[in-house]
């Protein structure tokens, strides 16, 4: 082994050790706490398979409320967007119409010969 790979093992080793002596250490605190009530005195635990369903279905609610708000937020951003789209394509045909009818007009007055130059 490399020294990398054996500082590796060793690290794993540590992790896997102190996981153990932790949960040694929980197993007889729950031990004794158990030892302390007598057959009848021994407080009822809360179901462990019941609290998971409660939180998981409390963060699904959650997550429905969010994905709701979030399609909120994006259709009031698409009905902009597609407002000012609106908006910005009649000012554009707007404004051609308007140049247009101002190049034509420029046309006509250059086309039509003035007095000055139809007298000569």
């Amino acid at each position: 082994m490399t020294a990398s790979t054996e500082q590796f093992v060793d690290i794993a080793k540590r992790g896997q050790d102190l996981v153990t002596e932790s949960v040694r250490g929980w197993t007889e605190a729950a031990s004794g706490l158990a030892r302390q009530f007598g057959a009848g005195d021994r407080p009822q635990l809360p179901d462990a398979g019941a609290a998971v369903e409660r939180a998981f279905d409390f963060y699904e609610q959650v997550l429905g409320h969010q994905r709701e708000f979030a399609r909120t937020v994006v259709g009031a951003g698409t009905s902009v967007f597609d407002q000012v789209t609106e908006q910005a394509t009649k000012a554009a045909e707007a404004v051609t119409e308007h140049a247009g009818r101002s190049t034509e007009a420029a046309a006509e007055k250059t086309a039509r010969p003035t007095r000055s130059t139809a007298g000569k």
